[in-house]
């Protein structure tokens, strides 16, 4: 997991680094504000007054690393103070005996096929953490479509031809708000063939689909069902796609109450291209990735971080196993779990049982 670079990490005293530790382990913990009086209570701070740790409170939240709520006179972490933490504070996780059961019994099955692996892998971490599980595989290739035909059905409704190849053929029904007129088959047959053939599903963005509607007038409405539809084609047929398990997991935390906060979260979940995008393309392939609030493509309101490690077999990506969560979660517990399970995985698929443990995963302890 690579750092960050924080300029102001060499510069906190160590009574500093003690005291944001002391208070994400114990916000993790309580989900409530934590006092100078509490911090007292730590290792390695009890020799310190109240007065003389309230200071440095005081100090990191003004440099960014805690935040005040309105109602408490205790802190809670920032964003930056959970980087600060994952980055430079954390500890090592020991599992225990239990956890290593779990996954050795995911990691012992005979499994061959990867979608398997990933939608089991994919249950057990959201069972284990409470989170939501999520599993990622990457696209096998580029898929466009060769050509686009339609033929009017009535005066409400068309059909229209999605040619992948001349053996590979799609047909999807649309229907006008509009009557339909031969100009407008005609033009609409026209756009689609120079807009959006041989065009790839990563490149049908937004703009385009604007500018198609533009090229459409009236009829513009038609473009956006038709490239929902040629966009779904297209991620099936390459074998991307995300799994999810435990989305209601998240429920049961207060960052996720209110029933906005809740729309909020439900939507990430139909952004299927986009995660498999960000996962597809972070940079750091052999250690777990974390993305913390707004560093996620799929923050809900700053409360939320995305956690994975990629796999790979013979140099080739071919999956990766994480979580969403609330930004207050237990990442040392949730790194060390996400890491052994594809580690063992990626080491499954090598067939690799070097030291006589096939499964991967060992007690650190």
């Amino acid at each position: 997991m690579a750092r960050s670079h924080d300029n102001q990490s060499e510069k906190l005293t160590e009574r500093k680094k003690l005291i944001l530790r002391a208070i994400v382990d114990s916000h993790v913990k309580t989900g409530e504000p934590v006092g100078s009086k509490t911090l007292t209570r730590y290792h390695g701070l009890n020799y310190y007054s109240s007065a003389t740790i309230r200071n440095d409170m005081y100090e990191l939240e003004q440099a960014g690393y805690l935040e005040q709520p309105h109602t408490s006179a205790g802190r809670i972490p920032s964003e930056r103070g959970y980087r600060f933490y994952v980055d430079w504070l954390l500890e090592r996780y020991q599992m225990t005996a239990h956890e290593i059961s779990e996954l050795n019994a995911i990691l012992s099955a005979k499994m061959s096929e990867i979608d398997k692996i990933l939608e089991y892998a994919t249950k057990l971490v959201s069972e284990m953490t409470k989170y939501t599980g999520l599993a990622v595989k990457p696209p096998k290739n580029i898929v466009t479509v060769m050509r686009y035909e339609a033929i009017c059905l009535d005066d409400y409704n068309l059909l229209l031809i999605i040619m992948f190849t001349e053996d590979d053929i799609r047909t999807m029904r649309v229907r006008s708000m509009l009557p339909l007129t031969r100009e407008c088959t005609s033009k609409l047959v026209s756009v689609l063939n120079t807009y959006a053939a041989g065009v790839s599903a990563d490149k049908i963005t937004l703009p385009l689909i604007v500018a198609k509607e533009e090229q459409m007038g009236p009829w513009g409405s038609l473009i956006d069902s038709i490239m929902k539809s040629v966009y779904t084609a297209m991620n099936e047929k390459n074998g991307g796609g995300v799994m999810i398990e435990g989305v209601y997991n998240l429920l049961q935390y207060p960052e996720y109450s209110d029933i906005s906060a809740v729309k909020d979260l439900l939507s990430i979940f139909d952004r299927e291209e986009e995660i498999v995008k960000l996962i597809s393309d972070a940079e750091d392939d052999d250690n777990v990735n974390v993305y913390i609030g707004s560093e996620n493509a799929f923050d809900v309101r700053g409360q939320s971080s995305l956690v994975f490690r990629k796999i790979r077999r013979g140099g080739k990506l071919v999956g990766a196993i994480g979580i969403i969560g609330p930004r207050r979660m237990n990442y040392a517990r949730v790194i060390t779990l996400i890491d052994r399970l594809t580690g063992g995985i990626a080491k499954n698929l090598r067939g690799d049982s070097s030291n006589g443990d096939s499964s991967g995963v060992r007690n650190s302890s």
